[in-house]
């Protein structure tokens, strides 16, 4: 990465956010409120808390859409075993636990219920159950930690890091350096003080999440993934 061409892209997003605010995907900040606010690992009804846990008023494109459908997945796991899916999410929101052992724990854990989904209903043409691609297991960590994680969008992210200089893009299963990088670049997010505070108005403006998230490098870097500005 290129500091010279990280701080162009800050002051392209600065400017984006100065002139059309009303364009972001807020929403991802009233989920992580939503998130917050109910999840419960320890809940007795494992299902209905998760069902809360993932609600939206406008929208919720991350965890379901035309043939991606893994919270109704996870639901349907839920109800074939949720001591088992308990043991899941326990396991992967253990911060005493490398993180890419835990996704893969989690994924293998998917695979195990996918199967057993599958032999409960023999006629079924399902056989995804949409958390090999990281993003919705990332979007899992990043509404339970919000200042650790960001959310994973891996075509935006690796179109980002082209445009801001880097010479060797992760590949989509290094999470752990997606989130290492990611860190850094909150670090230069919050060295700018307008920035911070053209983002806190819009959060201000509605009831969404106030505390610091690493949402915001993840609106940073899809945004800039997906703009025309630093294509060669």
């Amino acid at each position: 990465m290129q500091l010279k061409k990280i701080q162009e892209a800050i002051s392209v997003y600065k400017d984006f956010l100065k002139k059309t605010p009303d364009q972001r995907e807020l929403f991802a900040w009233e989920s992580q409120k939503v998130f917050q606010k109910n999840w419960d690992i320890d809940a007795p009804d494992f299902g209905k808390m998760y069902d809360l846990s993932l609600q939206n008023s406008h929208s919720r494109r991350w965890w379901t859409g035309d043939n991606f459908k893994p919270k109704k997945r996870m639901l349907e796991f839920i109800h074939q075993n949720s001591d088992f899916v308990r043991s899941m999410f326990r396991a992967l929101f253990d911060e005493s636990k490398p993180i890419e052992n835990r996704i893969s724990k989690f994924q293998f854990g998917c695979d195990i219920m996918m199967q057993d989904y599958k032999e409960d209903h023999p006629t079924s043409i399902e056989n995804n159950h949409f958390h090999l691609e990281n993003h919705v297991i990332s979007m899992y960590l990043g509404f339970r930690y919000p200042t650790q994680y960001a959310v994973y969008f891996y075509p935006e992210f690796a179109s980002m890091m082209k445009k801001i200089g880097s010479t060797k893009v992760p590949e989509p299963f290094e999470m752990e350096r997606f989130f290492k990088i990611t860190k850094t670049l909150t670090t230069f997010l919050h060295k700018e003080e307008e920035l911070i505070s053209l983002h806190q108005k819009s959060v201000n403006a509605a009831p969404l999440y106030q505390d610091e998230s690493m949402l915001l490098v993840t609106d940073f870097y899809r945004f800039i993934g997906l703009t025309d500005w630093g294509k060669e």
